[in-house]
């Protein structure tokens, strides 16, 4: 059988470290081996991890960001199967049984599954949004062109082949915190062919703690970080923009127009002129782009208000059910119900092929 190795960065997370490495120890499919990569932490995350004993192989290096604290995972791991998780995070129990199984049978090169923001206290669980990625994304545009726009994809919700991780080659270093959603785009690139597995689910964390990397991320990083990020997409993308659907290089120019105007309205770096994302919205109307962004903003500070989040077509979103709780508490959680909050549980029609 083949071989699946976790491998987890962590930062200072001694307090919650502990349950994702049982989390996934107590999966229903074993995995071969659990990597932890400690970035640095100044806490007692060591000790915690090493109280898990030879069950798990702890790494420590000094802090270098989550880029390369899983590349040094990665290049430590012996699995043909890689499950990149935060330190933070949870999945239900069947997992790795689920999306392994799915992955060998249709030959794809990683599954992915449903996710949803959670909050936690102690052993009590609340879903703290809708259902996120509660079915496939819509085979009308490739993932890839899905990842150009609003739409996104936590790695804790995918099992990786390993040989496609090696054919998109390392995460980059010199990204923080857009480094997954990069590496994502190289994945795709390299011809990553994507099995959907509904039956599971990963519960992200919503929390105050601290992060992965101890490096901040104010608003100022963030801002230069998605300025990089943007270039370097465009980059990488440049030959098939003009092969996109109309409105993926729309979607494009929309979330570039907006990026460049934060930049301006703060002083800060905005992507150069001549980079090719820059230069697709550039040959956009202003006007339509104008308009399209109050648009968007006055729908989204609606959803806010009445507690929904901001939908986009491809995230598939869906109210949580019997089935999720099931899996919640097979986790060892107790759910909290907040089934009369009203969610968003029917999608719009896909809008025409363009």
């Amino acid at each position: 059988m083949s071989r699946i190795s976790i491998v987890i960065p962590n930062y200072n997370r001694a307090s919650l470290v502990g349950e994702t490495i049982e989390n996934m120890l107590r999966q229903s499919l074993p995995p071969h081996e659990v990597i932890v990569v400690d970035d640095g932490s100044t806490d007692d995350s060591a000790k915690v991890i090493r109280s898990f004993g030879h069950r798990v192989k702890l790494i420590e290096q000094s802090n270098q960001g989550p880029g390369a604290a899983r590349n040094r995972g990665m290049e430590s791991s012996s699995g043909d199967f890689i499950q990149f998780m935060d330190s933070d995070d949870l999945a239900s129990l069947n997992k790795l049984e689920i999306q392994f199984a799915a992955v060998e049978e249709s030959g794809a090169d990683f599954a992915y599954c449903p996710w949803v923001r959670t909050e936690f206290s102690g052993k009590k669980l609340k879903f703290a949004g809708s259902i996120m990625q509660g079915s496939a994304i819509p085979d009308w545009k490739s993932m890839l062109e899905w990842q150009m726009g609003s739409w996104c994809l936590v790695f804790q919700n995918c099992l990786f082949r390993r040989a496609i991780l090696e054919k998109a080659g390392k995460f980059r270093t010199d990204l923080m915190p857009s480094e997954d959603s990069e590496y994502l785009v190289r994945i795709l690139l390299a011809g990553a062919h994507p099995v959907f597995t509904g039956k599971c689910l990963v519960f992200y964390r919503t929390h105050a703690g601290n992060q992965i990397t101890a490096s901040g991320t104010n608003a100022r990083n963030r801002a230069l970080d998605w300025t990089r990020y943007l270039e370097i997409v465009g980059a990488e993308t440049k030959s098939r923009l003009g092969m996109f659907h109309l409105s993926t290089q729309w979607e494009i120019a929309l979330n570039v127009h907006r990026h460049i105007r934060y930049c301006r309205k703060r002083g800060w770096p905005e992507p150069a002129a001549d980079s090719p994302f820059c230069h697709l919205t550039s040959s956009t109307s202003k006007f339509r782009l104008r308009w399209a962004d109050l648009s968007d903003r006055l729908s989204r500070k609606l959803l806010r208000l009445a507690g929904e989040t901001p939908n986009n077509r491809g995230l598939m979103l869906r109210h949580f059910n019997h089935h999720d709780c099931q899996l919640a508490r097979e986790a060892g959680f107790d759910v909290i119900n907040v089934s009369d909050r009203k969610m968003k549980t029917s999608m719009p029609p896909n809008p025409p092929h363009i």
